[in-house]
């Protein structure tokens, strides 16, 4: 029985120490190097660390030299078994207004080890929200749109788009990776 504790205690330790002394800031770098390859830039932010998330402010996103989005605020926790990502505050480019609304107060996104297949983000904006489910091994992306009058009457270009399912009076995105 002592053996028993004494190695359940060591996991529990390792488990404790790896989410505590988990390279963040490296795996952020990771990231926008990956952006850079799709010529997608990440400038002037500030990366601040903790124990046990990273929070970065004050993002410019910029895509083939124009600044397409501002974001105030990224939070990420990263453990284990659920991991978390909350964006908070993005402004949109002017130019994409036609099509999408230029603001959007919060997204979070999470991973849960108990439905590992999938990866599950909700998008809150003024005159909409999103649903999204992502189904990692059949690279299957599913969004259901909850929309405002307002939104449906200025935003004829996106709902076209989208597809009108009856049974849950919404709208919703299907797309295959």
């Amino acid at each position: 029985m002592k053996y028993l504790i004494k190695i359940l205690s060591y996991v529990i330790v390792f488990f404790i120490a790896f989410i505590l002394f988990f390279p963040k800031e490296q795996l952020f770098l990771y990231g926008i190097n990956k952006l850079y390859e799709q010529k997608i830039y990440i400038s002037d932010y500030t990366y601040e660390e903790t124990l046990t998330s990273s929070n970065i402010k004050n993002i410019n996103i910029i895509y083939d030299g124009i600044n397409i989005a501002n974001i105030n605020n990224i939070n990420s926790k990263i453990f284990l078994a659920y991991n978390n990502i909350d964006i908070k505050d993005v402004s949109l480019d002017d130019s994409l207004n036609s099509f999408i609304p230029s603001q959007i107060r919060y997204i979070n996104i999470n991973y849960n080890i108990l439905k590992p297949l999938y990866i599950y983000s909700f998008v809150d904006a003024k005159q909409y929200s999103v649903k999204i489910k992502f189904d990692i091994l059949n690279l299957k992306l599913k969004a259901i749109f909850k929309t405002s009058k307002f939104f449906r009457k200025k935003y004829p270009k996106l709902l076209r788009e989208l597809k009108y399912d009856k049974t849950i009076k919404d709208y919703t995105y299907e797309y295959k990776l």
